[in-house]
């Protein structure tokens, strides 16, 4: 290649790969050694080099795609965890398992929850019933 190809091959590079660090190309270049994009044949020129650059960029965008999908589903898979350690059914075993051995902290729990579970239910009971009577009366009219 003469010095105005080079320069001509450089502009070209240049603008069609501007975020490449000099890495990629370090690495696109070592990779064309290993005739990894194919046989040179005795000719290098820019045409050849661009099309390098065109199949490892092939591959680099393939690898960050990867590479985000990856990530993608590791950060679902972090969402889809518990925030904690135990379900509340299970901190109730737990804690019916506690009282019954006699620890007076998991008898006191136990009963605060039941209170609170009873409250919940008392409270889900009338608002059906409320709804109940709103729709009967409605019925009526």
């Amino acid at each position: 290649m003469s010095d105005i190809q080079v320069a001509m091959t450089v502009d070209l590079i240049m603008e069609e790969y501007p975020y490449f660090k000099m890495d990629d190309l370090k690495l696109c270049f070592k990779n064309a050694m290993k005739m990894k994009y194919g046989r040179i044949y005795n000719r290098i020129d820019g045409q050849v080099i661009m099309s390098w650059l065109r199949e490892y960029n092939k591959e680099r965008c393939a690898a960050a795609d990867t590479q985000s999908w990856n990530e993608h589903k590791s950060h679902i898979a972090d969402e889809l965890k518990p925030i904690s350690g135990m379900f509340y059914e299970e901190y109730r075993t737990e804690l019916e398992k506690r009282a019954a051995s006699g620890d007076e902290s998991a008898i006191n729990a136990l009963r605060i929850s039941n209170s609170l579970m009873d409250e919940l239910s008392k409270r889900k009971f009338e608002k059906q019933k409320m709804q109940l009577e709103e729709f009967y009366n409605k019925q009526e009219s």
